[in-house]
């Protein structure tokens, strides 16, 4: 029959494996998000050793709650169910409870109108994530815990190691912004909410109705609007991620944008807010 399983081992085990679960995640999404056209919803985002204690905390609270709430009661009931039905806990059960336990989640994206191929995507992914840390619960073996985090360290770092290669062989490749020279910068561009900055090609410019953005002492952003003119230059550069466009406009204390974007559709954006976890102010060219 093997030792009996502990309630208090399996939370920890099951929010051992749901941070590395985590990690691994938040590893694919930063190399996928070195394949996409900048500005994306990771640009501006650092990670590196020295953040782990901070997602290790911040996950702690989801983690746990996570494991009481669905990772033990599956475990329970996927024995339960194999027991009773075919006459020991099979451990194919698992994902059957699992897919069932999460089907009303996916049932109500449905209804509030997501898509059905991306719903079926997130359940199936849902449905592994949350396998993985049930069959870890089930094995009655003490000093389990060691174990599953010496291999699950060893796996996201593999995965890290093999993203970054990936990368750097060309086997993914790595986006580079568009090189511009500065005729196609030439015309009105849009931030999308209303404000519009034009180029000249005398090298004049003029915003109007253009977002300022203020850090306030509690990290709080203030948007403001500016409108005016001035002058504009554009720095070119080999490397096209030093492309940089200068705008001088006294009500608008605009850094440099970056260019960013593909060639067909080309986008001129700046980080706004708090360094550590910017925002993106972007422009487009208008219609």
């Amino acid at each position: 029959m093997g030792q009996e399983r502990s309630y208090g081992r399996m939370v920890l085990v099951s929010m051992l494996v749901l941070f590395l679960e985590a990690v691994l995640g938040l590893v694919a999404a930063v190399v996928r998000a070195e394949t996409l056209p900048v500005p994306n919803a990771w640009s501006g985002f650092t990670a590196g050793p020295l953040t782990l204690p901070f997602f290790l905390v911040a996950g702690a609270v989801p983690g746990a709650a996570v494991s009481v709430l669905l990772v033990i009661p599956a475990v329970r009931l996927s024995g339960f169910l194999g027991r009773r039905l075919s006459g020991r806990e099979a451990w194919w059960w698992v994902p059957l409870v699992v897919g069932a336990g999460l089907a009303p989640v996916g049932g109500c994206a449905l209804v509030a109108g997501a898509g059905p191929l991306t719903v079926l995507r997130w359940w199936l992914v849902a449905v592994v994530a949350l396998t993985v840390p049930v069959l870890l619960c089930r094995v009655r073996r003490a000093g389990l815990f060691g174990p599953v985090a010496l291999w699950g360290t060893l796996v996201v770092l593999s995965a890290a190691t093999a993203g970054g290669a990936a990368l750097r062989t060309g086997l993914l490749e790595p986006y580079r912004p568009p090189a511009l020279a500065r005729d196609a910068l030439v015309g009105t561009w849009t931030d999308g909410g209303g404000g519009t900055v034009t180029f000249a090609a005398d090298g004049a410019v003029t915003v109007s109705g253009g977002a300022t953005h203020s850090l306030g002492e509690d990290f709080t952003v203030t948007v403001g609007r500016c409108a005016g003119r001035g002058a504009w230059t554009f720095e070119a550069a080999r490397n096209t991620w030093a492309q940089k466009v200068h705008t001088a406009v006294d009500a608008c204390a605009w850094d440099p944008w970056h260019v960013g974007g593909t060639r067909d559709r080309v986008v001129l954006y700046r980080y706004v807010g708090d360094l550590d976890t910017p925002d993106v102010y972007g422009l487009t060219r208008a219609p």
